[in-house]
């Protein structure tokens, strides 16, 4: 499978509650950021994409690290983007 189609399942299956959350934000921060050819998406996928790599990239599961503004993401925020991202591509 290609690192675009994986992340596609990945956010499929995520979405579905196949995934945890800590499972979800790495597998996609390690997809995106260290297997993804940029050249391979297309302009709106990589945006789209970015935005879902900053937030996993930020993500905490600790409410102290929560507490800080603006430098952690919470579980709510990666499923909200995740679904967000998931509907844009597909139109599902």
């Amino acid at each position: 499978m290609k690192p675009k189609e994986q992340l596609m399942y990945l956010l499929e299956h995520y979405n579905s509650g196949d995934y945890t959350v800590d499972v979800f934000v790495d597998e996609f921060y390690r997809i995106f950021n260290f297997e993804t050819d940029d050249s391979d998406l297309s302009p709106q996928e990589i945006s789209l994409f970015s935005e879902l790599s900053l937030i996993t990239g930020r993500f905490s599961s600790y409410e102290e690290d929560l507490k800080i503004p603006n430098a952690y993401f919470s579980e709510t925020d990666v499923k909200k983007k995740a679904t967000e991202i998931y509907c844009n591509l597909t139109g599902k």
